[in-house]
C-alpha cells in the first residue's frame, strides 16, 4: 500500500524510492504542490508499460464514478486521487478520461447517476454507495449489460457487484480497542456515530458494540449523532458535558473528532476524558496546540483512506482485462468483499513524527493510502489477504491471546402463549368511552407472503384484535399484504394512510428505504410501529425480538456441541434483509471468539425450505469436511433433510427451528439416530401482537419510557424469545406440537400488561 512505511513505529515518513521501471509516492506530502499522495507509473504486472505507444481509441476502457454525497472533503480526495492515478493508465493507453456523476443525492438520485453513466458506454463503475440494499436492481442491470461494477468505502450487498473496501467493522475494533486500553476495561463513555443507518456507520457502531461486549465495566451514558459534521459532533459533545455528571471516555469518528475535542477544550472539565480521534491533518494540529497545553494529553487516529477509490480503479483495470477474484479471496457479510489494508494508526508513539509530515497541510487532507497494481493482483488471487499488510498495526487484535471464551450454556424452556381476555385489557387500558377517537383503525403492512410465518403473524394479530373490538378499543384490521418490493411496501403504507388508518404495524422490507413514508404517516398523526426487524427512522418505534441475540442463542450451542473447533457452513436467509443481517452479525461475532472455527461455505437459502435442502445437499457434495451447519428458519428444516438423504458417515451438528414440522422432523432422526440432537430458538410470528399491544398504549394516550430504549437506532423496545427447545426438554415440546401442522412456527408475544410496562 501506499503508505510511509509498513512499521506502524515509523507510519507515514516520506519516502520517495528510486526503481528502474517503478516510482513510488507516499502519503507523506510531495514536493509537487499539484500532486496529492498518488502512484506515479507503477510497474503494471498485466498491461503494456508507459512507454509503449498508446493503444488505438477504441481498445481503452472507460471508467465512471458515481458519488451521490459530496458534503465531505474525503469523498472531494477520494475523487482527486481517483483522476490522478487515471492520468497513468491514460498514459498506457488503457483509460480514456473518467466520467464522473457526484452531487448530493438520495438512493434515486445515485441510481440515476448509475444510468446516466450506463448510457454514455462506460466499462467499469466505480460506486461509493448510499444504501447497502437499494442499488441491488440497477447494479443488475449494469453487470448484465457487461459493465463491471465495483463499490467503494462501503460494501453493498448486490452479488454481482465487488466490493472494494476497508473492513469498517475492523476500522472501529481499533480504536475501541485502544480506548478500553486507556480507561482501564471500566468508566462512563459517549458516543458519537455518523449517519444513522449508513453501511459504513453502521458496520462501525457494530464494531463497537462488538469490543464493548467484553467489557462489562464500561457503560454507555450517552450515544447521539454527529452525521459526520464537524459543528454537529462539537454541538453533541457540548450537551454531553452540560448533561451529564461524568464522562470518562468519548468514541467517535472522522470530522466529528475535532469538534469533540474543541467542545472539550472549550469546556475544560476538571477531569478530561480520553478521546478517539481521527487520521486528518486538521487533528493532528488540533491534537498538537492541546499538547502544548496539557502534555499528557492523547489520542488515537485510525487512517480511514480516500484512496479506496483507487484501489477500485486497480482491481477494475485487472477485470477489465480478463483477471478473476478466486473465491477464497472474498470475504464479509455478503461473501463479495475484498478487504483493503488499513494504511496506519496514528498514536501517542508516533505523533510527533507524523505530525511534523502533515503540520502545513489543509486541515481538511486526510493521511491516505492504496494498494499497489501488484498488490490488487495478489488480493484477487488470494495470495495475500489485507491482515498481511497490516502485521505491524497496534490494536487490531492478532496480539491478543486466541483463547475462546468460556461458551455460556443454553437454557432450554417454553411455554405456550394464549391471548389476552376483554377483562384482561380493561384492566390495564381505559374503557373506549374514556378514549378520544376510538374505536381505532389498525392497519397492517406486510411486504413478504412467501412464509407460512407471515401468514402466521397475520393471524395473530387478527385473533388479538377480536379482544380489542369486543371492548370497542378498535376496528376491524386493514391488512395490505402481498410480495411487493420497497415501493410496492411505500404504497402499501400509503393506501393505508388513505384508508384513515390511526396506527401502522409494518413489518418492513428494508431498514431505511421507508423512511420517508414513515415521516410522512407520523406527521398526518398516525402511530407507527416496525416488528420483526429495526427500522432506522427517529420517529418509528420497533417492537422487536433483538435478532441479533436470537441468532447468537444458537450459534453459541453450536459451538459449545463442537467444543470451540471444526469447519462449519452458513446458510443464511435472504440477503440484505435487515433481520438476516442482525442474525448473521450475531453469528459472526460468536464465531470471531473461536479462531479454531472455520466458515467453509456460505450460501443463502431465501429462507425457503427446498432450497436450503438444495443448498445443503451441495455442500455435502463438494465439500471434503463439514462438522457444523448453522441455518435459521424453514431452511433449518431443508437442511437436515439433506443431511438425511445423504447420510454421511458423519453427521455434522446442525442448528434446527422451532417449528412444528422441525420437531416432527427431529423426533423421526432421534428413532433412527438416538445420539442426534439440536436446538430451535422460538422466533415468535406473535411479534406482530407485541407491536399491537404497544400501539394500543400509545393511541390510548401513554407514552413510552425513552430510558428502555435500546437498539443501534435508539427507537427500539426489545420484546423477550419466548424459549429455546434443546435436548433437554425436546420431548416435553414435541408432545405439545405432534400433531401440528408443520408450518406452525412456535409463538409468543408480550401481554397488554408488558406492554405497559414499557411506558412511563
Amino acid at each position: 500500500m501506499h503508505i510511509a512505511q509498513k512499521s506502524y513505529r515509523a507510519l507515514l515518513v516520506l519516502l520517495v524510492i528510486a526503481m528502474a521501471g517503478m516510482a513510488l509516492v507516499s502519503c507523506g506530502p510531495s514536493e509537487t504542490p499539484t500532486e496529492e499522495p498518488t502512484a506515479v507509473e507503477e510497474e503494471e504486472p498485466t498491461e503494456a508499460p508507459a512507454t509503449e505507444e498508446p493503444a488505438p481509441e477504441e481498445e481503452r476502457f472507460t471508467i465512471g464514478v458515481s458519488n451521490g454525497f459530496v458534503g465531505s472533503e474525503w469523498r472531494t480526495q477520494m475523487i482527486q486521487n481517483m483522476e490522478e492515478v487515471n492520468q497513468t493508465y491514460m498514459e498506457q493507453g488503457l483509460t480514456d478520461e473518467l466520467i464522473i456523476e457526484s452531487a448530493d443525492v438520495d438512493v434515486q438520485g445515485q441510481i440515476q447517476q448509475i444510468q446516466n453513466l450506463m448510457n454514455r458506454g462506460v466499462d467499469a463503475i466505480i460506486i461509493n454507495p448510499n444504501d447497502q440494499n437499494a442499488l441491488n436492481s440497477v447494479i443488475q442491470e449494469a453487470v448484465d449489460a457487461g459493465i463491471v461494477v465495483i463499490s467503494i468505502d462501503q460494501e453493498v450487498s448486490s452479488e454481482a457487484a465487488l466490493n472494494v473496501v476497508t473492513n469498517q467493522k475492523q476500522w472501529a475494533m481499533i480504536s475501541t480497542r485502544w480506548l478500553m486500553d486507556q480507561l482501564g476495561g471500566s468508566g462512563d463513555i459517549v458516543l458519537i456515530e455518523g449517519v444513522v443507518g449508513h453501511p459504513a456507520n453502521e458496520a462501525r457502531m457494530a464494531g463497537v458494540e462488538e469490543v464493548l461486549a467484553d467489557y462489562p465495566d464500561v457503560e454507555v451514558v450517552g450515544r447521539d449523532t454527529g452525521n459526520w459534521d464537524q459543528a454537529t459532533g462539537q454541538q453533541v459533545m457540548s450537551d454531553f458535558l452540560a448533561s451529564l455528571p461524568n464522562i470518562d471516555g468519548v468514541w467517535t469518528q472522522d470530522g466529528m473528532a475535532e469538534g469533540a475535542l474543541r467542545a472539550v477544550r472549550t469546556a475544560d472539565p476538571d477531569e478530561w476524558p480520553v478521546m478517539v480521534g481521527e487520521a486528518r491533518a486538521g487533528y493532528l494540529q488540533l491534537w498538537q496546540e492541546v499538547k502544548q497545553e496539557r502534555p499528557d494529553f492523547t489520542s488515537i487516529g485510525v487512517i480511514n483512506p480516500p484512496g479506496q477509490g483507487v484501489s477500485g480503479m486497480r482491481v477494475a483495470i485487472e477485470m477489465l482485462q480478463g483477471r478473476e477474484v478466486a473465491d477464497e479471496a472474498l470475504r464479509g457479510e455478503f461473501g463479495n468483499s475484498l478487504y483493503l489494508p488499513i494504511p496506519g494508526v496514528v498514536t501517542e508513539e508516533n505523533f510527533e513524527e507524523v505530525y511534523q509530515e502533515y503540520e502545513d497541510r489543509p486541515a481538511s487532507y486526510t493521511l491516505d493510502g492504496w494498494i499497489t497494481q501488484e498488490q490488487a493482483v495478489q488480493l484477487m488471487e488470494g495470495e495475500i489477504m489485507a491482515e498481511d499488510l497490516m502485521e505491524d498495526l497496534p490494536y487490531t487484535g492478532e496480539e491478543e491471546e486466541a483463547e475462546g471464551p468460556e461458551t455460556p450454556t443454553v437454557e432450554a424452556s417454553f411455554t405456550p402463549p394464549e391471548q389476552d381476555t376483554a377483562d384482561e385489557i380493561s384492566a390495564v387500558l381505559p374503557a373506549a368511552d374514556e378514549v378520544e377517537g376510538a374505536p381505532f383503525t389498525i392497519g397492517v403492512s406486510n411486504g413478504f407472503v412467501g412464509s407460512e410465518w407471515r401468514t402466521q403473524m397475520v393471524q395473530d394479530l387478527q385473533e388479538a384484535n377480536q379482544a380489542y373490538m369486543e371492548l370497542g378499543l378498535t376496528n376491524e384490521l386493514i391488512i395490505e399484504s402481498a410480495d411487493v418490493d420497497v415501493q410496492g411496501q411505500i404504497q402499501q403504507i400509503q393506501n393505508l394512510m388513505n384508508q384513515g388508518a390511526d396506527a401502522i404495524i409494518i413489518n418492513p422490507n428494508d431498514q431505511n428505504a421507508l423512511n420517508s413514508v414513515i415521516q410522512e404517516a407520523v406527521d398526518a398523526g398516525i402511530v407507527v410501529i416496525a416488528v420483526d426487524q429495526e427500522v432506522s427512522s427517529d420517529v418509528i418505534l420497533n417492537v422487536v425480538t433483538n435478532q441479533k441475540e436470537w441468532a447468537k442463542i444458537s450459534a453459541r450451542w453450536l459451538v459449545d456441541q463442537l467444543g470451540g473447533a471444526g469447519d462449519v457452513v452458513l446458510i443464511e436467509g435472504v440477503v440484505g434483509h435487515p433481520a438476516n443481517e442482525a442474525r448473521m452479525a450475531g453469528v459472526e461475532e460468536v464465531f470471531s471468539e473461536y479462531p479454531d472455527i472455520e466458515v467453509v461455505g456460505r450460501n443463502t437459502g431465501n429462507w425457503d425450505q427446498a432450497t436450503g435442502q438444495q443448498v445443503m445437499s451441495d455442500f455435502l457434495a463438494s465439500l471434503p469436511n463439514i462438522d457444523g451447519v448453522w441455518t435459521q428458519d424453514g431452511m433449518a428444516e431443508g437442511a437436515l433433510r439433506a443431511i438425511r438423504t445423504a447420510d454421511p458417515d458423519e453427521w455434522p451438528v446442525s442448528t434446527g427451528e422451532a417449528r412444528a414440522g422441525f420437531l416432527q422432523l427431529w423426533d423421526e432422526v432421534k428413532q433412527e439416530r438416538p445420539d442426534f440432537t439440536s436446538i430451535g430458538v422460538v422466533n415468535p410470528p406473535g411479534q406482530g401482537v407485541s407491536g399491537l399491544r404497544v400501539a394500543m398504549e400509545l393511541l390510548t394516550g401513554s407514552q413510552v419510557d425513552e430510558a428502555q430504549l435500546e437498539g443501534e437506532f435508539g427507537n427500539t423496545l426489545y420484546v423477550p424469545i419466548p424459549g429455546v427447545v434443546t435436548e433437554e426438554n425436546f420431548q416435553e415440546v414435541y408432545e405439545m406440537y405432534d400433531d401440528a401442522a408443520a408450518s406452525y412456527t412456535l409463538d409468543g408475544w408480550i401481554s397488554q400488561e408488558e406492554a405497559h410496562a414499557f411506558m412511563q
